[in-house]
This record gives structure tokens, sequence and C-alpha cells, in this order.
């Protein structure tokens, strides 16, 4: 199932390209596949994405959406990376003004959309037993490093 959930274009500044507003939003999409989901044990598998349509990512991970999610009892979602897929803030003008636009295409605020995806998911009440669940993360390539970093800078 597709989702969005609005996430800031900068998580660390009230200031978005000179304005006083840290309400400025765009939405990120993401994926969520409870086909196999068991609320008595299963935890969420949350796919870091990279550098691309997050359908891409999703129709060519079967190991996860399907064998670990089946063994595991597990929800899994699949969140896009700011700037790729659907996900760009500033929408249309994202490139238009791109030199002024890139400082908020960094790793520190991928991760922080991120962690916004997981808290929307802990706090769907359509998910049964889902607020103190696990979440693993994982990845390939550049999303892999992602899960990593995420591991590292929010072990909890």
């Amino acid at each position: 199932m597709e989702k969005t959930t609005q996430v800031k274009v900068d998580h660390y500044n009230n200031e978005v390209n000179g304005t006083v507003n840290a309400n400025t939003t765009f939405p990120l999409r993401y994926l969520v596949n409870d086909q196999y989901y068991d609320p008595s044990q299963g935890p969420i598998l949350m796919y870091t994405g990279n550098e691309g349509d997050i359908w891409a990512f999703y129709n060519n991970s079967g190991f996860m959406t399907d064998t670990l999610a089946k063994k595991l009892g597990a929800l899994v979602v699949f969140a896009e990376h700011r700037w790729y897929g659907t996900s760009y803030p500033f929408g249309g003008e994202a490139y238009a003004k791109l030199n002024k636009n890139l400082k908020y295409l960094t790793v520190p605020q991928v991760l922080w959309d991120f962690i916004d995806v997981i808290d929307v998911i802990k706090n769907d009440q359509s998910y049964a037993n889902i607020t103190n669940k696990a979440v693993i993360v994982g990845g390939g390539s550049y999303g892999g490093m992602l899960s990593a970093w995420m591991r590292m800078k929010y072990p909890n």
C-alpha cells in the first residue's frame, strides 16, 4: 500500500531558504506491506530507500517482502529517499533552484525523514500492537549504508 507523510524540509533549523518557518514540509512516500504481519510476534522490517523510485526497490526485494516477512511475521515498510521518486522538497521547484536547495539533500536530513516514517507507523492504530515493535532496517548499496548509519545514530 502506498502512503505519504509530511516531513520537514529542514529537520534542524526553523529557517528554510531565508524564511523563518518551522513547518515547511513536503510529502515523503513510503510503502507498507502487512500481508504477513503477526501482531503477537512480528517486528517492523524497514527498507531505507536510496537513489531511485521506491517501487523499483520494493519490486526487487522479494527476500525482505516475502521470505523474511513471512518467517518473522513482520510488517514491511519501504521509505523513499528525499529527491527521488515522488518525494521532492519544493515540488516542481526542486530542480529549478538546485544550487539553493541542495543543502537539504544530506544524510542527516534523510535519516530524520526515516525516523519520521517509523514514528508514523508506530502510531498507526490500524496495526495491532505496533507501538513497541522492534524496527530492523536494511537496504542495499547506499541504502545499506543509510541502514548502518541509522543503527549507529539512532540505536533505539
